[in-house]
């Protein structure tokens, strides 16, 4: 491909960049909920490579920012907001077992929903997902996601279902954890915009947690008693 064409291509794909889905493929969090009464707040940035590409020599990569907060509402479920680019979606987490300790793994699903795409598409996801216990200060966490765009305007282009797979190491503890992950889906680009429908999505993800309300003292802090 000469320069030009190959800068007349590129143009043309940052043009159309906007207008493809931008789904929230990061799931930045392990099969355990959040205690009940407490939430957490976290932030993940994903980088797709090759996320649009016509040909061998013109790629463009995918950058994103996901902010979410999620809040728990008993031993074993919680909610969360998640602001991606162009949108905002709403997902419950459900864990199941009677095991709702940090001693032990977790599996969990995870269903929601929300408008992206800056209004054009509503978006219906599902995960399902495990982890190993969160006692220790490294925690591995897993699953498959499913998500599908849906027009809700006119003028707006049909999708297909996207599915894959992610894994992801939580490192830390219920105050601050680092979450590195990847994950593979089935992605086809509705407008055209990648050769393949493959796309690999590495991300990383900060949580930052916090007590529930209320005050409990300790040995450190009760008031001593009076011979």
């Amino acid at each position: 491909m000469s320069v030009v064409r190959r800068r007349s291509a590129l143009a043309a794909l940052l043009v159309l960049l906007p207008a493809a889905a931008c789904l929230p493929y990061t799931v930045g969090t392990s099969a355990q909920t959040v205690p009940a009464n407490e939430s957490t707040q976290s932030a993940s940035s994903y980088f797709a490579p090759n996320a649009v590409k016509l040909d061998d020599s013109v790629g463009v990569p995918m950058f994103g920012l996901d902010l979410e907060w999620r809040h728990g509402l008993d031993a074993t479920s919680d909610v969360g907001v998640r602001v991606i680019p162009g949108g905002t979606t709403a997902s419950y987490k459900h864990r199941f077992g009677a095991d709702t300790s940090h001693a032990g793994g977790a599996r969990a699903f995870v269903v929601g929903g929300g408008v992206i795409n800056w209004g054009e598409h509503a978006l219906i996801e599902a995960t399902l997902m495990a982890s190993g216990r969160e006692d220790g200060p490294m925690t591995p966490y897993y699953g498959v996601r499913a998500l599908q765009a849906i027009p809700i305007t006119s003028g707006a282009v049909s999708d297909r279902p996207t599915i894959g797979v992610f894994g992801g190491l939580q490192i830390g503890n219920r105050w601050f954890s680092v979450r590195p992950e990847l994950g593979v889906f089935y992605d086809h680009s509705a407008l055209g915009l990648r050769n393949s429908d493959l796309l690999i999505v590495p991300a990383l993800t900060l949580m930052r947690g916090r007590h529930r309300d209320g005050f409990t003292p300790t040995d450190a802090t009760r008031t001593p008693r009076l011979p």
